[in-house]
C-alpha cells in the first residue's frame, strides 16, 4: 500500500488505485473470512507436502 502513495506523490496520481485495491481487498477478506491471497498461496508448488 505504501508503494502505491509513493508513486502517486512521484510519478502518476493513477497509482493511488493500488492502495484503495489492496485496501478494499483487506475490508473484504476480514469481513466475509475468505483471502484469495492465502488460498492462491496454499496451492503454489512450494506449499505442497513431499512424500
Amino acid at each position: 500500500m505504501l508503494l502505491g502513495v509513493v508513486l502517486s506523490q512521484k510519478v502518476a496520481p493513477g497509482w493511488i488505485w493500488v492502495s484503495g485495491f489492496v485496501g478494499a481487498g483487506l475490508i473484504v477478506a476480514g469481513i466475509s473470512g475468505f483471502c484469495g491471497m492465502a488460498r492462491l498461496l496454499a496451492v503454489m508448488p512450494w506449499n505442497r507436502v513431499m512424500l
